[in-house]
């Protein structure tokens, strides 16, 4: 797990929150408001649903350029997700052992943002 996702986590914040504060910081942007309510993708919005990794990233790439989301960039990352670790529901992808949190979800936050700043071209 690199520092800047140890940090945020000791910081109390989940993995939406995690990737949307990430992507503020490479855009030299703040938006506490923005990162609070990204909470509300936490644990597949509270029900085991789309993984709050993915709906953050899907919502961090909108925010940066929504014009190329809107033309690709979404699917292209929903696609990666899913050929990576083989689901986008976080109940799927946990597969109901709350050690997974700890294990996978470092793991897998840490390679969809690399991937958002691929898809984004950041440096």
């Amino acid at each position: 797990m690199n520092q800047e996702i140890l940090d945020l986590k000791l910081k109390g914040y989940c993995c939406s929150q995690m990737i949307m504060e990430m992507g503020l910081r490479r855009m030299e942007k703040e938006n506490q408001d923005l990162v609070a309510a990204m909470a509300g993708l936490c644990d597949g919005m509270w029900s085991g649903r789309v993984c709050g990794i993915l709906s953050a990233a899907i919502c961090l790439l909108y925010l940066a350029d929504p014009k190329e989301a809107s033309q690709g960039l979404t699917a292209e990352l929903t696609e990666w997700f899913e050929d990576a670790f083989g689901f986008t529901d976080c109940h799927d992808l946990m597969e109901d052992n709350p050690l997974n949190k700890v294990e996978k979800c470092p793991m897998m936050l840490e390679a969809t943002f690399q991937k958002v700043e691929e898809l984004l071209e950041w440096d």
